[in-house]
Parts: C-alpha cells; sequence; structure tokens
C-alpha cells in the first residue's frame, strides 16, 4: 500500500510540472502579437468606396489562332512518320509518308495512255495530209472534165464517175478531219489523267502547311491511311487567342477591335484585342463567343483564362494591386486592426484597371490595409504604419 502510495504522488508530481509548463507557454510571449518585433515602415491605406471603370469578366479557353488537321489525300499504308509530339517543323518539312506502289503503277498507266494518244494523233495527221491530195487531185479532175462536159468531149457518164470520186475525196477529207479532232481530244483527256494521277502521287508525301508545334499524333508506322482522317494536329504557335462565351446582356458593350485584357491563372492582366465576335448566342447558355489576339510568354492550346472588358462606371470597392497576396491558392489582404495588428484576410476580387483591383468581398468599406512590405507580414503580427 506504501509503494501504491508513493507512485500516486510521483504522477500527481509529474502531471502538475506539465500543467504548469503548459499555462507558462500559454501566458508566454510565444502566441502572443508583440512576441515578434514588430514590422516598420508598412504603408497602410482606408479603404473607401470609388467610381471607377467597372470590368467585366468571362471565363475561357486559349487557342492557337491556327490549328491544322492533318490528314492524307489517298490511301495508303503509312511508310514513314519523321515526326513526334512536341516537334518543332518549318513550312514545307515532311510530316509522314504512304506506299505509293498503287499510286505509281496508276500514273505509268496514264503516262501510257497519253503516248498512245498521240501516237494515234500521229496517224491522224498522216491521213488527213493523204486524204487532202486525194480531194485536191479529185476536185482538179472534177475541174477539168466540166469543161470537157461542156465542150461535149466527154460523155455524161464520164462526167458523173469523176463527180462522184470528188464527193468521196472530200468525205474522206472531212472524216480524216474528224479523226484528228478526235484524237487530239484523247490527248487532252489522257493527260488530264495523267496530271491527275500525278498530284494523286504527290500526296504520298505530306508536308507542314505552315510552320508549329506537332502537338498531336494519332498513327504509327505501318498503320492505315484513309482520305479526310487526321493523323497529326499541327499547332501555330506564333499567335494564339482567348475564346470566352459572354453573357448576352453585354452584347453591347464589346465590339470587333475593342482593347480588353485577359488573365492567366493567378498572373497579371496581358492587353488584347477582339478580333472576332460569333455573330449568334447559344439559347442554352445564352452567350455569345468572343474571340481576342493576346501574346505573351508561356501561352498554350487549352489553357484557362479569364477575359475582361469594360462594363461600364459604378461605385467600387478597389485596393491598389500591391495590396493583393496569394495564400493557399487565393486571394487575400492584411487588414491593420485598431490596435496596429496585421490580420490576413481572404477576398473574392473582381476586375481591375491599371494598378487597382475591385474588391466584391471580404472587407468592409473603412477597412485599414497594407499595401506595403507584404513579403515581412504574416497573421497575427504587429506593425508600425508609415508617417
Amino acid at each position: 500500500m506504501r509503494c501504491r502510495g508513493t507512485a500516486l504522488a510521483a504522477l500527481l508530481l509529474a502531471l502538475g510540472a506539465v500543467l504548469v509548463g503548459g499555462c507558462r507557454g500559454k501566458s508566454g510571449t510565444g502566441t502572443a502579437p508583440g512576441a515578434r518585433p514588430p514590422v516598420t515602415g508598412v504603408e497602410v491605406i482606408t479603404v473607401s468606396p470609388s467610381t471607377e471603370e467597372k470590368m467585366a469578366e468571362a471565363v475561357g479557353t486559349v487557342r492557337a489562332r491556327n490549328i491544322a488537321l492533318v490528314a492524307p489525300q489517298a490511301m495508303g499504308r503509312v511508310t514513314s512518320l519523321p515526326v513526334s509530339e512536341g516537334s518543332v517543323v518549318e513550312k514545307g518539312a515532311l510530316l509522314f509518308t504512304i506506299d505509293d506502289a498503287a499510286l505509281r503503277a496508276q500514273a505509268v498507266s496514264a503516262e501510257g495512255a497519253v503516248a498512245e494518244a498521240e501516237a494515234a494523233k500521229d496517224e491522224a495527221e498522216r491521213a488527213v495530209s493523204q486524204a487532202e491530195a486525194g480531194k485536191t487531185l479529185a476536185e482538179k479532175t472534177y475541174g477539168r472534165f466540166s469543161r470537157l462536159y461542156e465542150d461535149n468531149v466527154a460523155t455524161r457518164q464520164e462526167f458523173e464517175e469523176v463527180e462522184a470520186r470528188k464527193k468521196v475525196a472530200v468525205k474522206e477529207y472531212e472524216r480524216a478531219l474528224e479523226r484528228r479532232a478526235q484524237a487530239a481530244a484523247r490527248i487532252l483527256q489522257a493527260r488530264g489523267q495523267a496530271n491527275a494521277a500525278l498530284a494523286t502521287l504527290s500526296y504520298a508525301k505530306v508536308a507542314a502547311p505552315f510552320s508549329g508545334v506537332v502537338t498531336e499524333k494519332r498513327t504509327e508506322v505501318g498503320s492505315m491511311a484513309v482520305p479526310g482522317v487526321p493523323l497529326l494536329v499541327l499547332e501555330d504557335t506564333r499567335q494564339y487567342r482567348l475564346e470566352a462565351p459572354v453573357a448576352e446582356t453585354w452584347i453591347s458593350r464589346i465590339e470587333v477591335g475593342a482593347r480588353v485584357q485577359v488573365v492567366l491563372g493567378a498572373g497579371n492582366p496581358l492587353p488584347a484585342v477582339v478580333s472576332e465576335i460569333v455573330p449568334m448566342v447559344d439559347p442554352d447558355s445564352r452567350t455569345f463567343l468572343v474571340k481576342a489576339d493576346v501574346a505573351g510568354a508561356g501561352l498554350r492550346t487549352g489553357m484557362y483564362g479569364r477575359l475582361r472588358f469594360p462594363a461600364g462606371k459604378g461605385t467600387v470597392l478597389a485596393v491598389p494591386r500591391s495590396a493583393i497576396t496569394r495564400a493557399g491558392g487565393y486571394d487575400g489582404v492584411f487588414v491593420v486592426t485598431p490596435d496596429n495588428v496585421a490580420r490576413l484576410t481572404m477576398v473574392k476580387t473582381g476586375g481591375g484597371t491599371g494598378a487597382r483591383v475591385e474588391i466584391l468581398s471580404g472587407i468592409e468599406p473603412g477597412s485599414r490595409v497594407a499595401v506595403s512590405q507584404l513579403d515581412k507580414l504574416a497573421d497575427g503580427v504587429r506593425v508600425e504604419a508609415r508617417k
């Protein structure tokens, strides 16, 4: 019993030491606002409503201005594919080839048809020459017998026989001319087919229509290529635009050529220009598509972006852009309390023009907000405002 009492007393003494230590920790300087030295030279402003140009927003997607779905124009098996996803190519660079054995055979056959048609035309030319000579001779003979018949030297039967031979010679000459014309037409037809065969043969090699980057590959060597089915996606990385569906209530506020802003993620606004407005309102979403040209480093097709555009003047609660800080993926500001303690407050931001950002929620008019030394501030730190 005496041993048990001694152990219980020791346990109570240890628990008391822990509690005393805990109380000291709470009453000491570890978590109190004044535990850390105050941050000096902090510029603090009092937020108040002001009349400014309000900015409306629409969420959209970044896309390259020129995206080509590269498809073959002839059927065949893919024999080479010298590019892959991410390959940078120049205009005219070879993208892929397809088996051209059948296409070459068609081209050879077409060239043979041309040669045959030209040979037929040469034969028709000789026939015309012969028929023309026969016609000339028949016409001269007819002229001579006409005079003899008039002078009663030749009989009527002889004259009629000569006249018939002349008519036959003229008909033969006309038929020879028709055969020559037909031969010329066959040459034109054969040459057209040969040109078409050569053009089809050229389809076996597919080149880049413009300079850009291969962003998608949908085939491999050995696969069958079908006309009209894209095998590669080529993107022109020199020009991008943001495509955003905008509520129809703003349709009178945006026009082609208008200067707007594009915000990518948490980045600063980029200047943009409206290049196209699709003249149709979606009956389901009640939006119309706006496309704004934008330039900047790191742009990629598929990126999330926000389109900002002027929405008229109004009363807004705004702070300098330098007052906004990022914490946990959200926007925040440091509100300075009456006893000069910085409190990190999450806010919802709206549009902004120049160096000011609209605050939609999170703080009230009259709040004191820090606009400098944000990198030194933390929630609960005491500050000394700049005088």
